[in-house]
């Protein structure tokens, strides 16, 4: 585990939190609720990495000291991070009954370090109910030198008796300039950067994770295909086949992004898209076919998502879509 450090648009919620706990008020479970990629996951890790180093720092954790050596090496003994299970292939969906037990148990025990004990749930709305429940005594009465920290993207999802238990600490968005400078850091070209911080909706982390993935690439090809099919200058089987070699989900990543744009430019006069860097191609597509057969194929995308989870071929899915298209956009 590498040494975490706040991000610049945390900066006043992480000194506030440092002045608490130095002055012994620092409540014993806080629960972060942000949207994804706000950067739940790198403040809770910087601030229980903080919470158990030995020559604290203003920034955060030494990274030095015996403690941070064994955070390092991931085998700190007075911290435990718990989220839903691997089972084979996938996840759990829930942070199950026989974790919470663990957790009950763990918190119990004297810190080996003689520092804090440091529970980390994440996300905390994985709790089932079982799981929730075995939790309640131990996150009212914790014992002294304990800490919890609860992740969630939805804080309305968690049972009312876990979030009273708990102080909530909304992470909002961050001022544009300063998310934006953050991203200079990795993605240098302008246009890139205005456009991944619009489809995140202002989320730094998620903005950074979006610039590299398949679909934000694959957005342009797709845009261009579905005028080409529009226009009658492609055939939909033709189109699908070009992108085979491309996942689906990611595929319909592609198609929901710049369909949304074209439907908003259309009924929003005053819109801006987010898809920035194919502003003139969006225009286009807008242009070309209505808004009611763009929304008509949107609610097919998000069908053709949930075809996904079932047993019927991902390929059978997208050429599906793309002769739905080819039907939707076909002149009457």
């Amino acid at each position: 585990m590498t040494m975490a450090r706040a991000y610049p648009w945390q900066t006043g919620l992480w000194s506030s939190l440092c002045r608490l706990a130095e002055s012994g008020r620092l409540p014993h479970a806080l629960l972060l609720a942000a949207p994804a990629g706000m950067g739940k996951q790198m403040f809770a890790r910087a601030l229980a990495q903080w919470q158990l180093c030995q020559q604290k720092t203003a920034e955060g954790a030494c990274g030095v000291c015996r403690s941070c050596q064994l955070l390092q090496a991931g085998s700190h003994p007075d911290l435990m991070w718990v989220s839903p299970d691997n089972e084979g292939e996938k996840t759990s969906k829930v942070i199950k009954i026989e974790q919470a037990r663990a957790v009950v148990e763990f918190a119990n025990q004297t810190a080996q370090m003689e520092g804090y004990r440091v529970v980390v749930l994440s996300p905390a709305d994985a709790l089932n109910t079982a799981s929730a429940n075995a939790l309640l005594k131990t996150l009212e009465e914790p014992g002294q030198r304990s800490l919890f920290l609860l992740l969630t993207d939805k804080p309305a999802a968690l049972l009312a008796t876990i979030r009273s238990r708990c102080q909530l600490l909304p992470l909002t968005v961050p001022d544009e300039q300063v998310a934006k400078d953050w991203l200079a850091e990795s993605i240098t070209d302008e246009l890139q950067r205005e456009t991944v911080w619009r489809l995140s909706r202002g989320a730094p982390e998620a903005a950074q994770v979006l610039a590299q993935s398949a679909w934000f690439s694959a957005r342009s090809g797709v845009l261009a295909d579905l005028i080409a099919v529009a226009g009658r200058k492609r055939a939909p089987l033709q189109a699908a086949a070009s992108w085979q070699s491309l996942n689906a989900e990611d595929q319909m990543s592609a198609w929901h992004s710049v369909l949304d744009d074209a439907v908003q430019s259309q009924m929003l006069p005053d819109y801006v898209s987010a898809n920035q860097d194919l502003h003139s191609d969006i225009a286009q597509l807008a242009q070309a076919v209505s808004a009611k057969a763009m929304l008509e194929a949107l609610f097919e995308v998000v069908e053709a998502r949930r075809l996904l989870t079932t047993n019927v071929q991902a390929q059978t899915i997208a050429e599906s879509l793309w002769l739905r298209w080819g039907t939707l956009t076909r002149p009457s």
